[in-house]
């Protein structure tokens, strides 16, 4: 049977075009969603990654925070600790310290002693200045303490000399020493004694103490 095609040329020719835009659009669709459920898969699989890093750090700072409930209560009990041990090594120093003082002025005023100094300090002091040192040739027979009190780590050093060098030897020495410090000549006056012939001079000195 032989068939004739009665549609026009050109009108076969626009519907073969239409198809093919309608294949092409049917395409891009289906590019595009494909695209838009890869990304979509990209950025869920990223923010459950974020979840499960955040459920981590939630589950660390839970941990520590349960390390660390007690902190306050332990550093209390430090600082208490701390403070009875103050208290403790006070008392020590109250009972040995006086002791140690006295024998530290006994080393001051006896023959060819000397107070109590770091001896890389004290070079190194007299390389800067040489008179700021004691003399180690002071004949302590000639300054002599009649009067010795000590309240709150205070100290009052009332005596007699055969000068005033003598008693700036002693403030010398006492500047020197790492029991005393804070040292200060309060006066030097003549000493009214009648039974000696020789002219005394009377001083008193004002100084603070640590115990070590």
């Amino acid at each position: 049977m032989i068939r004739i095609n009665l549609l026009p040329r050109k009108a076969v020719k626009r519907r073969s075009r239409g198809e093919l835009e309608l294949l092409v659009l049917l395409l891009v669709l289906v590019i595009e969603g494909v695209g838009i459920y890869l990304v979509w898969s990209s950025i869920s699989g990223k923010v459950e990654d974020q979840q499960r890093e955040n459920d981590m750090k939630r589950a660390k700072i839970t941990a520590i925070k349960e390390d660390i409930k007690d902190h306050d209560a332990i550093k209390t009990e430090l600082s208490e600790i701390e403070a009875r041990e103050k208290i403790i090594q006070e008392l020590i120093a109250g009972r040995t310290g006086p002791v140690q003082v006295l024998m530290e002025l006994s080393s001051i005023l006896s023959q060819n002693g000397g107070p109590s100094v770091d001896k890389e300090w004290y070079q190194e002091l007299l390389k800067r200045d040489p008179s700021a040192g004691y003399n180690p040739e002071w004949d302590s027979r000639r300054l002599w303490i009649t009067s010795f009190t000590e309240k709150d780590r205070e100290v009052e050093l009332d005596g007699e000399a055969m000068s005033n060098e003598d008693v700036g030897e002693l403030l010398r020495r006492l500047k020197l020493s790492s029991y005393f410090f804070a040292e200060t000549l309060v006066r030097t006056a003549e000493a009214k004694t009648k039974d000696s012939t020789v002219p005394l001079i009377e001083w008193k000195i004002r100084c603070k103490v640590r115990y070590r």
